[in-house]
């Protein structure tokens, strides 16, 4: 049979299986290689093609052509796999975004507290991150041992990541009562903004809890001037600058951490980073349109500020506690008799208020208290003196004891105050630590180790303790304020409140006659001499 009688028959059987196939339903896409090879022949003869197509014969040409078509038909389906697989991630990602921005801007916004804008005391001088002519300023009062202010960082810099230049963050110290570490946290911090550096020491004291153990290593590690570190410190001006910030803040409602003033709106709490976001965008909208009516961005916060309250209705006063009396404890109306001869004192004999403190050098409360006694003494320069009782508790603090000795001790060369701050700062608790302290005061070492174990020393704490019983004083800190009680932390607003009463009180015995350095011995005359 001839070639072209053999491709004949095979166009006849091709024939025939394509009609098969029709009768059968298949569809010619379902047809094998060697099929589709089979009718691509066909329809390229039937075109006129002069030269047919040859046969592969088994294990040559053909069985190569038809590998060649596998791998092709593989690599086709892993490339069609691959661009699903990445259009589904592209989907993905775009729609998570997306949906972030649609929340953004239509979800429901957090709302401040009220309404009203609050006017935040700033000195210039604050740990600032963005520029000055930002559209949005947010003032943070925050506590380094406080959780909630921990989990407030990184939200917080994810949100205002997302607009630089429009935003800046101010931080405040508000350590509060309780925190043990957040004083010395405060002022580690302060120190390192002397040198450049708040922010890194702000991010690891919040991740150390406010542990201040590894400062040294961190001073180290950035390279900064260990000594200036040091005296920063226990430099006056980084309590001041606490003490000023914690004043700012409880005028305008701060009661807790970490608060927010966004523009001067109130916000609570910490906030998720969406959250942060619908704050600044709703800000930022009003700020742009005060800018476009003509004030420029470097005007923008003093002219929203123009109208701002001072002072938040319903702070911190000085309403009566409601809390029960204990067995034994002062009430807060009657005034008692406070003797305060031979005992440490701080401020003018002419002061119209005496306040008497009685305090542990171990408590908490007693070390957290002591900015808001600070405040107030530096507020009221010629009005107000501090009388200091020891009241170590014994048996809550074993060598709160030890400390109060080492003050007494330091008192008798004129250091008693020095002494007094450095206990709370440092919260020694070991002999040869309070002896390392007397040094670097400048004490005769051996008169100190002398008069901190004479009996001199130890009767004066006996004497305390007695008065501090004597008055039904069982918890520090407690207070007297020209004879009047009052118990624990109670914070600044509270005390200043206080004191102001008593300074009604004073002025008008001034007036009628009580020279100012008498007013205190007058009160005392018809003082309760004991607890009813």
């Amino acid at each position: 049979m001839s070639e072209h009688d053999e491709d004949d028959k095979r166009d006849e059987t091709q024939d025939q299986a394509n009609a098969d196939a029709d009768a059968d339903g298949r569809d010619p896409e379902d047809e094998t290689v060697e099929e589709s090879k089979l009718h691509a022949r066909d329809e390229a003869s039937d075109a006129g093609d002069a030269t047919p197509p040859k046969v592969e014969e088994p294990g040559g040409a053909k069985a190569s052509a038809g590998k060649a078509a596998g791998a092709d038909d593989k690599r086709s389906k892993l490339l069609g796999n691959l661009v699903f697989v990445l259009g589904f991630l592209a989907t993905l990602v775009l729609g998570y975004f997306v949906g972030q921005w649609v929340r953004v801007k239509f979800g429901d916004k957090p709302t401040p507290e009220t309404g009203d804008r609050y006017h935040v005391v700033l000195r210039g001088d604050e740990p600032q991150k963005g520029p000055d002519d930002a559209l949005v300023t947010i003032i943070e009062f925050a506590d380094f041992q406080c959780p909630y202010c921990a989990d407030s960082v990184e939200p917080l810099a994810e949100a205002t990541a997302a607009y630089e230049g429009d935003v800046r963050l101010i931080f405040k110290h508000y350590p509060l009562p309780g925190h043990r570490n957040a004083g010395p946290a405060a002022y580690a911090s302060w120190a390192a903004h002397q040198q450049g550096d708040f922010w890194e020491f702000h991010d690891r004291l919040f991740e150390d809890k406010a542990s201040i153990e590894h400062i040294p290593e961190w001073v180290k590690e950035r390279g900064l001037d260990a000594s200036k570190f040091g005296r920063d410190m226990e430099d006056p001006r980084a309590k001041q600058d606490v003490d000023s910030d914690m004043l700012a803040g409880s005028k305008v409602g701060v009661t807790g951490t970490p608060a927010f003033f966004v523009n001067g709106h109130l916000y609570r709490g910490k906030r998720s980073a969406i959250d942060w976001r619908k704050i600044i965008e709703a800000e930022l909208e009003y700020a742009k349109e005060i800018v476009d009516d003509g004030v420029a961005r470097a005007d923008l916060y003093e002219h929203l500020m123009k109208d701002a309250l001072e002072h938040q209705v319903g702070a911190p006063s000085a309403a009566k506690s409601k809390r029960q009396r204990r067995p034994g404890e002062p009430d807060d109306v009657s005034v008692y008799k406070v003797p305060i001869d031979g005992r440490p004192v701080k401020g003018p004999e002419t002061a119209l208020v005496t306040l008497v403190e009685f305090a542990d050098y171990h408590c908490p409360y007693c070390s957290k208290v002591m900015p808001d006694i600070d405040r107030l003494l530096e507020e009221h320069k010629d009005e107000l003196r501090l009388v200091y009782v020891q009241r170590p508790l014994g048996s809550l603090h074993p060598k709160a004891r030890d400390a109060s000795k080492a003050a007494l001790a330091a008192a008798n060369q004129g250091k008693f105050w020095e002494m007094h701050e450095k206990l709370f700062l440092r919260q020694p608790k070991e002999v040869q630590e309070f002896e390392d302290l007397a040094v670097e005061l400048g004490l005769d070492l051996d008169q100190f180790k002398a008069d901190y174990a004479s009996e001199a020393v130890a009767q004066q704490l006996v004497k305390d303790q007695k008065l501090a019983e004597k008055y039904g004083v069982n918890g520090t800190p407690a207070f007297f304020i020209n004879g009047r009680y009052v118990s624990g932390a109670q914070g600044y607003a509270v005390l200043e409140a206080l004191v102001q009463e008593r300074l009604v009180e004073a002025r008008q015995m001034v007036a009628n006659g009580t020279a100012p350095s008498a007013v205190y011995d007058t009160l005392m005359a018809d003082a309760k001499t004991s607890v009813d």
